[in-house]
C-alpha cells in the first residue's frame, strides 16, 4: 500500500504540472471511477475520506489544481477585454483611434490622459506646372516644405471618461487661428456596435490692427473599426462663420471680420485607415462642402501613417492647407494638379 501511495503522488505532481499547459476551455478531466465502484450521476462529487477504499486517481487529483489555474486566468483574460474591442494592432501599446489624418475618429481620451498634436501643410505646390522650371522648383522649394507653412499647436486632456477637451491653434506673421472645444461620445463599439461623437466649440480669429471675431461650430461623427484592420469614420460640419481667407490685407474687407455680412458653411467628412502592418497604415479623409459658403473643389488628403507606442506620424499630401474646422469645411480652390504636402506628429501621454 506504501508503494501504491508513492506511486499514486507522484503521478498527481506530474498530471498537474502537465494540465497547466492545456488549454483552459477543455474544463476539467472527466474523474475516473475506482476498479469495481458501479457508475454513478453523482461519481464527480468528492467523496468523505473515511469511505475511500483506494488511492485517488491522477485525473481526480489534478481537479483542483485545473480549477486554481482557471480562475486567475479567466479573470486575467477578462480584464484586458474590459475596455478594447480592438486589440491587436490598435491595442493599448498603439495610441488611442481620435484621428484619420485631420478628421476625428468617434472616440475621446481615457480619463487623465493628454494628446499633443503637431500639424504641418505646405503653401506652395509639389509640382507647379506654370512654372517655367517646374521639376527646379521641385528641388529648390523641397516640395514646397522651404516655404510658408500652415503650423497647427494642439493638446487635449481626458476630464472623464467619454469627455475630452482640447485647443489647438493655426498661426503664422499674419493671422492666428484659435480653437476651443469638446467632445462627448455617448456610444462605444463595445456596447453598441459603433462610436458616436458629438464636438462642439468655438473659433476665434485674430487678426493684427483689426477686431477680434468668435464663432461657433458644431461636428457630429461615426466610426466603425472593421476586421481589427479597416477604420472608417463619416461625419457631418458645420460652422457659423466660415468664408473668406485668414490674410491681413483682406481682414477688413472680409466678412469673417463683419458680423453683419457671415456666412455659414454645412459640409459632410469621410474617413478611412488601412492598417497594413503592425506600425504601417494607409489612410485617406475628404471634406465636400454641401450648402453655404463653399469653394470649388471638396477638400481631399491621403498619407501614409507610422505607428510607435503611444506616437504617430502622418506624411500627407493633399488638395488642402487648410487645418481648422473653419477653413476644411469650406472644400478649396486648389487645383487637383497642385497639390501640397505635409505632416502630422501626435503623441498621447
Amino acid at each position: 500500500m506504501r508503494n501504491l501511495a508513492l506511486i499514486a503522488i507522484v503521478l498527481t505532481f506530474a498530471t498537474t504540472a502537465s494540465a497547466e499547459t492545456t488549454t483552459i476551455a477543455e474544463g476539467p478531466p472527466e474523474q475516473i471511477a475506482a476498479p469495481n465502484a458501479a457508475p454513478s450521476s453523482e461519481a464527480q462529487a468528492p467523496a468523505p475520506t473515511e469511505q475511500i477504499a483506494a488511492p485517488p486517481s491522477a485525473a481526480q487529483a489534478s481537479a483542483p489544481a485545473l480549477e486554481m489555474v482557471a480562475q486567475p486566468a479567466a479573470a486575467a483574460g477578462k480584464a484586458t477585454r474590459v475596455e478594447d474591442p480592438v486589440a491587436d494592432w490598435y491595442g493599448e501599446a498603439y495610441p488611442n483611434l481620435l484621428r484619420i489624418l485631420a478628421l476625428p475618429v468617434a472616440r475621446t481620451l481615457p480619463r487623465g490622459g493628454f494628446e499633443f498634436i503637431i500639424d504641418h501643410r505646405a503653401s506652395a505646390p509639389i509640382y507647379n506646372k506654370d512654372s517655367a522650371h517646374p521639376f527646379g522648383d521641385m528641388w529648390n522649394n523641397f516640395l514646397g516644405l522651404d516655404q510658408a507653412l500652415s503650423v497647427g499647436l494642439g493638446l487635449r486632456y481626458g476630464v472623464i471618461e467619454r469627455l475630452d477637451a482640447g485647443i489647438y491653434r493655426v498661426g503664422g506673421s499674419q493671422f492666428d487661428t484659435y480653437e476651443f472645444d469638446a467632445r462627448f461620445a455617448p456610444l462605444r463599439q463595445e456596447s453598441h456596435q459603433v462610436n458616436l461623437m458629438v464636438r462642439a466649440g468655438l473659433s476665434w480669429f485674430v487678426v493684427p490692427n483689426h477686431a477680434d471675431a468668435l464663432w461657433p461650430f458644431a461636428q457630429a461623427f461615426a466610426s466603425r473599426l472593421f476586421f481589427k484592420r479597416l477604420l472608417l469614420t463619416a461625419g457631418a460640419m458645420y460652422h457659423a462663420n466660415s468664408s473668406s481667407s485668414n490674410s491681413a490685407a483682406s481682414a477688413s474687407d472680409t466678412p469673417k471680420y463683419r458680423d453683419a455680412n457671415h456666412k455659414w458653411s454645412v459640409a459632410a467628412a469621410a474617413g478611412a485607415e488601412v492598417r497594413v502592418t503592425d506600425s504601417v497604415a494607409l489612410a485617406a479623409e475628404t471634406v465636400p462642402c454641401v450648402a453655404g459658403y463653399c469653394k470649388r473643389n471638396p477638400a481631399f488628403s491621403a498619407g501614409v501613417k507610422f505607428f510607435t507606442f503611444r506616437h504617430a506620424f502622418a506624411l500627407v499630401c493633399g488638395n488642402t492647407q487648410y487645418l481648422t474646422s473653419d477653413g476644411y469645411i469650406t472644400n478649396t480652390d486648389t487645383p487637383w494638379s497642385k497639390l501640397v504636402i505635409g505632416f502630422n506628429i501626435t503623441r498621447e501621454y
